[in-house]
C-alpha cells in the first residue's frame, strides 16, 4: 500500500475521477498504469478539531492495515472524509469502508 503525497498527484485524481459518495466518506477512484494501490486520505477542519480529524485518519488506516486482501491493484482511491464521520464510532466507519471496498 502506498499512499498519495504530492499535491499534483491529489489533483489529477480530484479532475478524473469516478466519485462514489457514501453517509460518511466520498471516494474518488481513478485507474493507474502501475500495478500498485494508491490511497489517499483527506479530512477537512468541517469534520472537527485537529484531535477528531486524526482520530477518523488513523481509524481509516487501521482498516486499511487490517483488511489486505481488500486493496484493488492498479488504482488510486482517495478518501474524503464528510463531517459526520468525526462524530461516528469505529463500527460505523469499519462498516462503510468495507462496503466500499467489497463493491469496488
Amino acid at each position: 500500500m502506498n499512499f498519495v503525497t504530492s499535491k499534483e498527484e491529489y489533483r489529477k485524481i480530484y479532475r478524473n475521477n469516478l466519485k462514489i459518495e457514501r453517509d460518511l466518506f466520498i471516494f474518488l477512484k481513478q485507474s493507474i498504469p502501475e500495478d500498485l494501490f494508491k490511497i489517499g486520505i483527506v479530512v477537512s477542519k468541517k469534520v472537527g478539531n485537529a484531535v477528531i480529524r486524526n482520530k477518523v485518519k488513523r481509524r481509516v488506516k487501521s482498516f486499511l492495515h487490517k483488511n489486505k486482501e481488500l486493496h484493488p491493484t492498479k488504482v488510486c482511491i482517495i478518501v474524503v472524509a464528510k463531517p459526520k464521520s468525526g462524530n461516528s464510532n469505529w463500527e460505523n466507519i469499519n462498516e462503510e469502508l468495507l462496503t466500499f471496498f467489497k463493491n469496488r
